[in-house]
């Protein structure tokens, strides 16, 4: 026997079923294709591959390219990340050659990049 709850329900299944179908795919298409990072994508300077791996071992290198500090800032910023947040300790040769590569390729006075997060309270 053929009851219209019965064809209601069905339908109303159906339609659900078609949405959820339709739907659910929308949020992946507006989503932007990940940028891949690597150390040709940065600055071609000397310590380029050295700094951008030690760097996105923990984090994109989008938030380095966004700093732009004086060596003394970068200095400071990579004591912080030792003592903070567990990155491992920077001396001698490497430490310097990190630096280098920081000042000359993201100084203090270079426009900051597009995307990646800023620290509000960095000194500006």
């Amino acid at each position: 026997m053929f009851s219209v709850r019965a064809s209601f329900a069905a339908g109303a299944a159906f339609a659900c079923a078609a949405a959820v179908f339709v739907i659910a795919p929308a949020p992946l298409r507006a989503q932007a294709p990940a940028v891949e990072e690597t150390p040709d994508s940065i600055p071609d300077f000397p310590g380029r591959e050295e700094t951008f791996y030690l760097c996105v071992a923990c984090h994109s290198f989008r938030v380095v390219g966004r700093q732009g500090m004086s060596r003394e800032r970068w200095n400071q910023t990579l004591d912080f990340m030792t003592e903070k947040h567990s990155m491992a300790k920077l001396e001698g040769d490497d430490r310097k050659q990190v630096l280098d590569y920081l000042e000359k390729a993201y100084p203090q006075e270079a426009p900051r990049a597009p995307g990646g997060w800023v620290n509000p309270f960095a000194p500006k």
